[in-house]
């Protein structure tokens, strides 16, 4: 009895053994095409992420330059702040180049938002290369007021 559940259990095993043949040429085939398919929708992400970021990076050294310049003109003496007469030189940092103009508004009656002792300042910095949303101008105004010395003061 023993010998005939042996027997049977062996061909049980054989015809199993037959009716696991493995995966065929053609599914194969489709598998690796649909991961070609996703593999490349994932490649194209990382390549519009490199480009948004590198746009980012040229903004923020934008922003950079455009903080700079307005540290070196609140340096300035209040009388001495004026509109450059002549288009300011291009600036290269962090390996890319910019633009900038500075405006300088001290009078009154142009509505620009300055007096005799108020200036507003404007600097706007644009990026002159890279993807064209990220050559938008990085634009910063601020106001300064002339030292007074009023009547507590005396």
């Amino acid at each position: 009895m023993e010998g005939l559940n042996r027997h049977i259990q062996g061909s049980e095993a054989e015809a199993s053994a037959r009716r696991q043949q493995g995966f065929t040429l053609l599914e194969i085939s489709i598998a690796l095409l649909l991961l070609m398919i996703v593999t490349l929708g994932a490649a194209s992400l990382f390549v519009y992420a490199i480009n948004y970021n590198s746009g980012a990076y040229d903004r923020t050294l934008a922003h950079a330059v455009a903080q700079r310049q307005m540290e070196y003109l609140r340096r300035t003496p209040f009388n001495n702040l004026v509109t450059p007469a002549q288009p300011e030189p291009l600036i290269t940092s962090g390996g890319r180049t910019y633009s900038v103009v500075t405006t300088v508004c001290d009078d009154a009656a142009a509505g620009c938002g300055g007096s005799a002792t108020l200036k507003k300042i404007t600097i706007q910095v644009t990026p002159q290369a890279g993807a064209p949303w990220a050559r938008s101008s990085v634009r910063i105004e601020t106001l300064r007021a002339a030292s007074a010395v009023g009547a507590y003061f005396q």
